[in-house]
C-alpha cells in the first residue's frame, strides 16, 4: 500500500509521549514488568494473516479484523468512474476477504481501495466520484457484513478534498479511521509529526470515532530493513497514547527474521501489559538466543539462560518447570535447581530447546515458569 507523494508539512510542537521501560522491550530480556497493564479500550489488530503469512500473532493478544483490497481496478475521473463490480460481486468479495483473514462478524472492516480516495483526487470532480462510489461500496460492504464496523485506509495526514472524505463519516458511512502510519519518512521525528497531523485531522472530521492507525514494521521510505525495538516502541507509546488501537499490516515482502528482533519483541512485550499477561516474580530472566531471536525448525539449539534477582531481598531458591510451547515445541534444562540469589545476583543454566520439524508458525511465545515466577520468550521460526 504505498502513498501519494504528499509534502512534508511544517513540524508541530508534538506532546510528551509516554515513557517505556525499553528493557522491558528487549526480546530476550525478560523481566518483571516496568509500568502497569494500559487501558482495555486499547485494541490491536492484526491484518498480517491473509493468504501469505503464518505469524500467529493472534497467541500475543492481537484480534484479527479484515479487509477487501481492490480485484476490479477501480478508477474515478472528474465525470464519472470504471470498473466498478455489481453488487453481487463486491459483496461476494467481502464475505470472502471476511473468511480470509478468519475475523469474526464484528470486527472492523478495513476497505482499502486506494484507487478511490478522495484525498488523492486531482481535482474536485474527481474527489466527489470517489465519495460517490465509496459511499456505494460502503452501504453494499454493510449489508453484507452488518455487525461489522466500516473504515477506509487513507491518508490522514493530508488534508486535500477532506470535505469530500468527511462526509464517509458524517453521513454514517464509516465508523473508525484507519490512517496509514508507515515508516515512509526519514526519522521517527518526522513520524510523530505526521501522526500527529493525522489524528489533528481525524478528529476534525469526526472527533467521537476511534482512530486504528495502520503500522508496518519496515521503513517504507527506500531505506530499507525494518524496525527497531526502541523505534517501534516510542512510536507504539504515541499511538497508544492518541487513539483507541492499531492496525498491523505486512504484505507478501515483508518476512520474518533476525532483522525482526526488535520490533517482534517490543510488540510481544507492549501486548504483555494490555493483556496484563507480562513476566512476574522477583527473578529476571535473559536468554541469549545464538542468532539474536531466530530458532530453526526441525533441531535443539542452546540458549544461555540467566536469571537474576531484580529485588531488593534475597530471593528464595526454587526449581525451573519443564519447558512446553505451542506446536510441540519443548525445552529441558541443564540444572533446574535455581539458589537463593541476594539482590544483583546471577545464576546460569542452558535452555535446550526443540522445535518439531511438523511445527508451522513462524513465531512462538514460550514460558520460562521457575516457580515463584516466570519470563517470557520470544523467538522467530522462519
Amino acid at each position: 500500500m504505498s502513498a501519494p507523494a504528499f509534502a512534508p508539512r511544517p513540524r508541530r510542537r508534538v506532546a510528551a509521549a509516554l515513557l517505556l521501560a525499553l528493557l522491558g522491550a528487549l526480546l530476550c530480556t525478560l523481566g518483571p514488568a516496568a509500568r502497569s497493564a494500559s487501558a482495555a479500550s486499547f485494541t490491536v489488530y492484526n491484518q498480517t494473516q491473509g493468504d501469505w503469512h503464518n505469524w500467529n500473532l493472534e497467541q500475543f493478544g492481537l484480534t484479527d479484523n479484515a479487509a477487501i483490497y481492490d480485484q476490479w481496478g477501480l478508477s474515478c475521473s472528474a465525470t464519472a468512474c470504471s470498473n466498478v463490480p455489481s453488487q453481487s460481486a463486491f459483496q461476494t468479495a467481502v464475505k470472502n476477504a471476511v473468511a480470509s483473514f478468519k475475523a469474526s462478524a464484528s470486527a472492523p472492516l478495513v476497505l482499502d481501495l486506494e484507487n478511490i480516495l478522495p484525498v488523492s483526487a486531482k481535482s474536485a470532480g474527481q474527489a466527489q466520484q470517489d465519495l460517490t462510489l465509496y459511499e456505494k461500496l460502503a452501504t453494499w460492504a454493510h449489508q453484507a457484513e452488518p455487525a461489522a464496523p466500516l473504515g477506509i485506509y487513507s491518508y490522514d495526514y493530508s488534508t486535500a478534498y477532506s470535505s469530500y472524505t468527511k462526509q464517509l463519516y458524517t453521513g454514517g458511512y464509516l465508523q473508525y479511521f484507519a490512517p496509514s502510519m508507515y515508516n515512509r519518512w526519514a526519522t521517527v521525528a518526522d513520524w510523530e509529526n505526521e501522526f500527529d497531523a493525522a489524528v489533528a485531522d481525524d478528529h476534525a472530521m469526526d472527533p467521537a470515532l476511534p482512530i486504528y492507525p495502520y503500522l508496518w514494521p519496515l521503513w517504507d521510505n527506500g531505506s530499507g530493513g525494518q524496525l527497531s525495538g526502541p523505534d517501534r516502541s516510542t512510536e507504539f507509546a504515541q499511538v497508544q497514547a492518541k487513539t483507541q488501537g492499531a492496525i498491523i499490516w505486512a504484505n507478501a515482502a515483508t518476512s520474518l527474521g533476525s532483522g525482526s528482533c526488535g520490533w517482534l519483541g517490543d510488540l510481544a512485550y507492549e501486548m504483555s501489559l494490555l493483556s496484563g499477561t507480562q513476566s512476574s516474580g522477583p527473578l529476571g530472566v535473559t536468554a541469549k538466543v545464538p542468532n539474536t531471536c531466530e530458532i530453526g525448525r526441525g533441531l535443539t539449539t542452546a540458549i544461555p539462560l540467566t536469571l537474576t534477582n531484580k529485588g531488593t531481598s534475597t530471593s528464595a531458591a526454587t526449581t525451573l518447570k519443564a519447558l512446553s510451547g505451542p506446536q510441540g515445541i519443548t525445552g529441558s534444562y541443564a540444572s533446574t535447581a535455581v539458589p537463593a540469589l541476594a539482590p544483583g545476583a546471577s545464576w546460569s543454566t542452558t535452555l535446550s530447546l526443540t522445535v518439531p520439524a511438523t511445527e508451522s508458525s513462524q513465531t512462538a511465545l514460550l514460558r520460562i515458569d521457575y516457580g515463584t515466577g516466570f519470563g517470557r520468550l520470544t523467538v522467530i521460526i522462519p
